[in-house]
């Protein structure tokens, strides 16, 4: 009678051992939203990818604490922004954009001199992906002589 208690204590143990090795079984599934796609700037100008050195993608998290802007600049490679957090005024010229969080656009690298403000109550959080090549800045500045709290870093 104690071996069939054991074989019994022993069957049990091991059957419930392989019933926590099944892989769980999810009921949800995979959802993909395009956000944005264009094959032209928010300049209105088309995007082109750099071609004489090796490609390299970036994906940046910029911070830009209330009420700081970029110096006036360029970017020499297409980018991909997604506002996270906050609100950004963009100013290329006369033209002016404004995006909140959840909103997306496209800088051309044929595009011209432009600024950034964060203008919202939290500071503007941007997750940027940049197709670039290897050497390539993200961002050329274009300053003269800005004040220190115009100042931003690439």
């Amino acid at each position: 009678m104690n071996i069939f208690k054991t074989l019994l204590l022993s069957a049990i143990t091991l059957s419930s051992a392989f019933i926590t090795l099944e892989p769980a079984k999810s009921q949800g599934k995979i959802e993909v939203t395009p956000l944005i796609q264009s094959s032209m700037g928010l300049s209105g100008k088309k995007i082109s990818y750099p071609r004489w050195k090796q490609a390299e993608l970036r994906l940046l998290k910029v911070n830009i604490p209330v009420g700081l802007k970029t110096p006036l600049h360029i970017h020499p490679a297409p980018m991909l922004v997604y506002v996270q957090q906050g609100k950004l005024k963009h100013s290329r010229g006369e033209i002016i954009n404004f995006f909140s969080a959840g909103e997306s656009f496209i800088e051309s690298n044929s595009g011209s001199p432009h600024f950034v403000e964060s203008i919202g109550k939290k500071p503007a959080v941007l997750f940027v992906g940049v197709s670039s090549a290897i050497g390539l800045p993200t961002t050329c500045l274009l300053y003269t002589s800005p004040s220190p709290r115009d100042r931003t870093r690439s």
